[in-house]
């Protein structure tokens, strides 16, 4: 082959599969290569790198649009270019820092959940009760909403 490598090849170098070359072309994040005269794809160094800061864009959270983003205003060098990524990465941390509260009152939680099945004086698990009238309860109150009579003590639903 003249002048440049295969999507093999390109995948190898930039540590990635074949689909995922092909699904960057189609999602226009990978610009379209030239081809020989009997079809192949022949990609360059450029591609490579390409690829790679795609990769590494997305270990960073961001979404394919933003990066998509990135990608028009890369070649233009400029202080907006920065102030976009800034912003990008700022709004990344405000997600990631939403996602830290929410695992971390998940995480207390689970050891409240956990110190009471330890503690538990009864036979049966305190939290399985607590889930199976939590259902209970929701169900009864989607029936009253539905207009429905209320459940009468000591009848299946």
């Amino acid at each position: 082959m003249s002048e440049g490598f295969t999507i093999g090849e390109l995948a190898r170098r930039a540590g990635v599969t074949r689909d995922t070359i092909r699904f960057y072309e189609r999602s226009g994040l990978l610009p379209r290569p030239t081809r020989t005269a009997s079809g192949y794809r022949l990609f360059a160094d450029a591609d490579a790198r390409r690829v790679r800061f795609i990769r590494e864009a997305q270990s960073l959270g961001l979404t394919l649009e933003g990066i998509r983003e990135l990608l028009a205003v890369r070649e233009m060098k400029t202080p907006e270019e920065c102030r976009r990524v800034a912003e990008q990465l700022g709004k990344r941390i405000d997600e990631i820092d939403g996602k830290i509260r929410e695992l971390e009152t998940f995480r207390a939680r689970l050891q409240a959940s956990r110190k009471r099945c330890q503690s538990a004086p009864r036979r049966s698990c305190p939290i399985v009760l607590d889930l199976v009238e939590a259902v209970s309860g929701a169900r009864g109150e989607a029936r009253r909403g539905e207009g429905q009579r209320p459940r009468r003590p000591g009848f299946p639903p």
